[in-house]
Parts: C-alpha cells; structure tokens; sequence
C-alpha cells in the first residue's frame, strides 16, 4: 500500500471507518466532506453505529455500513465479507482498526499510530485523513448530511405552524452522561425568559421527552418538543433554521457547529480542549472552579460543576447573542 494518495489518482472507492455516538461521528463528518470535494466520481461509504444512520438517510452520494457490535459472529463475518468485495481504493480509518490493513486497499491510514495527537477531536480526524491524504485545504461546504424536500415539507407542515411566526431557538436539556446535564428547573426558567422574543423548540431522542416534558409542566409559558418525533436529518434541517441552540456538550452540540448555526453551551466535566464547540459563533458557560472532582481528577466524588452554573450566567451569556 502506498503511504500517500494524490489527488489526480484514480480512485472508485473509498471506505471512511467512522465513530458509534452520534457526536463523535459528526466530528468525522469534516474529513467525509474533504473526500467529496476532491474526489467527486467516487463512491464514498462510511461505517457507523446503528445510532447515527439517519443522519445519511437517502444521501445520494454516501453509502453506510452499519456496525452491529453485538451481533453474532456469523453476521459480523458477513459484513466483513461486503467490505472485502467492494474492492475500495482507500480506507480511512479512524477508528484504528485493522480494517485497512485487512481490506487490502491501495491506500490506507497506517494500523500502527506513531504519533500523539492532543488537539480537538475534530482535527485528530483530520490530521488521521493526512496521513494517507495531503489535502490542499479543508472542504468549502457541509455537505455530508443531505437535507432536501423532505425535510423541509416536515418542516413547513409540522414545525412552521407551531412557531406562531416568530424567530425560535432550540434548546437540547439532555446528554448521555447526567453529569453533563444542568438543572430542570434552569431550563424552564430560561426557556420563560426567552419566550418573551422567540418560540423555544424543544429536542431530543426518546429518553429525553420524559425530561422536557417535566421541563414544560415548569414553565409558565408555552413550548413545543420535537423530543423523539424527529431523525438526525430533520433535526439537522431544524436546527439551520433556528436563531441559535442553547445545549450541553452533546450531540446536538457538535450537530450545531457542524451546520454553522450560533451555539450556548452549558459545560460540564468534559476536556473543552478535545471537544469545545468548533464553530466561531459559540459561547461556553462553565463554572467548574469549585468542582471537587474537576481540582482533582483521581478523587472518588462526584462531579458537581453543572450545578456551579447559575441562571445568572445563562442570562447573562444570553445578552450576548
């Protein structure tokens, strides 16, 4: 295998070896969107975790090959077997995986990583794709997530209505992790005082509805919740229309940055340096100074930094926007 791709090489094929959470996979989405724009005859497939398909739902350019982790060995043979005969050219892979080595491409990221790298996620991905790719500069558009008609006759009849005409934000209260999650409470008095201007639209799987349904019996005014009605493609749609999201370091975070619409964070424990927000109209509120477990990572108590944040420094961080 050669160690560098060029870009007038002839290339059919090319497997991108993705992440399994939904936030880690849009920060792979930069090196997908640098493959597309240098090589536009290819054809482009991405493995990914059954959790982030919907976010290439009919894309007419990427193909997905979807890793079942828990699947019998049989199956996982099988899906082996589909990667081996599609014949790729290139496999980026970053994951570290032995796929490139065991798919016999052309060209491949080395299985053996000689380097550290110690920046943002996002450019760990991009410094991967360097590895067997020299790109001139980084892609000129989004262009991984295909939004389209659909998504926007879903828009027009199921969301539009409900916006009374107004300019909405959309707020995100979950997070895997609860130590990532402010107060319930905050967020329906936030949610108040941002409906004095805006609608506020509320989103999230189907675990959160629960919590934003709680959120909503607080409030003393009226919000809507698309909280598991809507698929990452329609959530990316929604939050390209919105006037900006208020979250916490989530998925629907790094979904924000990656269609470039403004973004208030609420940051908990997570290494901002690795996965800050990467857009340039982002805000981060985090108070985590007084954290027990933040001053010292090897001690046995729980984070409390979330609960450090008070309504003062939302709002005050909301003036800003």
């Amino acid at each position: 295998m050669c160690a560098q791709l060029l870009k007038k090489s002839l290339i059919k094929r090319i497997l991108v070896v993705s992440m399994s959470n939904i936030g880690d996979v849009v920060l792979s989405l930069p090196v997908i969107d640098i493959l597309r724009q240098d090589f536009p005859e290819a054809q482009i497939d991405v493995v990914v975790g059954q959790k982030a398909v919907s976010l290439f739902a009919d894309s007419p350019h990427l193909g997905i090959k979807v890793y079942h982790k828990r699947a019998p060995l049989s199956e996982k043979y099988a899906w082996f077997l589909d990667l081996y005969r599609s014949g790729y050219d290139v496999v980026v892979d970053l994951r570290h995986t032995l796929l490139g080595w065991l798919l016999r491409p052309k060209y491949a990221t080395p299985v053996v990583v000689k380097r550290s790298f110690q920046g943002h996620m996002k450019d760990k991905h991009l410094d991967r794709l360097r590895q067997v790719y020299a790109y001139d500069a980084p892609a000129s558009r989004a262009c991984a997530i295909q939004t389209g008609k659909e998504d926007e006759r879903f828009f027009d009849s199921q969301v539009q209505p409900a916006l009374q005409g107004k300019d909405f934000v959309v707020i995100a209260p979950g997070a895997a992790d609860v130590a990532k999650r402010w107060y319930p409470q905050g967020f329906a008095a936030v949610a108040d005082h941002l409906s004095e201007t805006h609608r506020v639209v509320f989103v999230g799987d189907a675990q959160d509805a629960v919590l934003i349904e709680g959120i909503q019996k607080m409030m003393n005014s009226s919000a809507v919740s698309l909280a598991g009605k809507i698929d990452l493609r329609q959530l990316a749609f929604i939050l390209k229309k919105s006037s900006w999201v208020l979250c916490h370091d989530s998925g629907v975070m790094h979904l924000a940055c990656y269609v470039d619409v403004p973004v208030l964070v609420l940051w908990g424990p997570t290494d901002l340096a690795r996965y800050a927000p990467w857009n340039k109209r982002s805000m981060v509120v985090r108070r985590n100074e007084k954290c027990g477990r933040c001053a010292n990572p090897k001690s046995n108590v729980s984070h409390n930094c979330m609960s450090l944040i008070e309504m003062e420094d939302v709002l005050n961080a909301i003036k800003q926007k």
